[in-house]
């Protein structure tokens, strides 16, 4: 393919993906006060980060030998990061679902990847309230960040967003995969969930040694916001990796996300319908 042709078809997919999206939120719209209520939880969902930051601006200089600002720098790219993944990748989350009602026989037989099909199928509106939640938590976070910005610090914020979306999916997809074939799964996707939510904010090397190991592993939040951070801030001193991986962040959820998406391909060819 040429060049030309792969930018065409790239832009055919951002086009049918916007399509989907508007598609959707246009349905959704029509019960407009469930359409309200669904965005205000979605704010209101945060409540615990926007306390988080509140308690951290006022009553402490900073955690773990970060400033206030480093830190609420994590939580916002985190915020940022998981608000766009829940755009976008929400499907993952509902494979379990989907298997267990039977529509994932109706994707196999449309001419379009199954695997896009399952994240275009449903927007979750709480996400504009998530979304306004992580533009507030930016604002705060860019006021009290003692950084010279430049043009090559802004293109590396913009990555590492993209890092934690593409981590977030990559925790979803990959147990998603599981979800083809067993639908209980959906509680492991939703104590993941929590976790990520809960951990992401924090510098983690305040955790317990267990703790740092398991979150540089087998749940690896530390390549979502925790990193990136670390690289745009120069606090890498206390990092139990080193710097150029910690710069190299977004990469590594890069990876990961293909990883994901080949294991959820693997378990799609042995997809079996609920009904045999």
């Amino acid at each position: 393919m040429t060049h030309e042709g792969a930018l065409r078809r790239a832009a055919g997919e951002v086009r049918l993906t916007a399509r989907f999206v508007r598609l959707s939120v246009v349905a959704q719209w029509e019960y407009r006060a469930d359409f309200v209520t669904a965005v205000a939880i979605g704010a209101i969902w945060q409540t615990s980060v926007v306390v988080f930051a509140t308690v951290l601006i006022t009553r402490f200089p900073g955690m773990g030998g970060w400033t206030q600002g480093d830190v609420m720098l994590i939580a916002a790219l985190r915020m940022t990061g998981h608000a766009l993944a829940a755009a976008l990748f929400m499907g993952a989350r509902r494979v379990p679902d989907l298997t267990a009602d039977g529509r994932v026989d109706g994707f196999l037989l449309r001419p379009v990847p199954v695997y896009r099909q399952m994240m275009l199928s449903y927007f979750h509106i709480p996400t504009i309230g998530d979304i306004a939640v992580a533009v507030v938590l930016f604002a705060v976070a860019l006021h009290h960040l003692e950084m010279t910005w430049t043009a090559a610090k802004v293109a590396y914020l913009v990555v590492a967003v993209l890092g934690v979306v593409l981590l977030e999916a990559a925790v979803q997809t990959f147990l998603g995969g599981f979800g083809l074939r067993s639908p209980a799964v959906g509680e492991w996707q939703d104590w993941a969930e929590e976790l990520m939510s809960t951990f992401g904010n924090y510098p983690l090397h305040i955790l317990p040694s267990l703790a740092v190991g398991v979150f540089f592993s087998l749940l690896p939040i530390a390549f979502g916001a925790y990193l990136p951070a670390a690289a745009l801030t120069g606090q890498t001193a206390q990092l139990p990796v080193p710097a150029w991986l910690a710069l190299a962040s977004p990469a590594v959820s890069t990876g990961l996300y293909l990883l994901s998406r080949w294991w959820f391909a693997v378990q799609l060819r042995r997809y079996e319908s609920v009904g045999g």
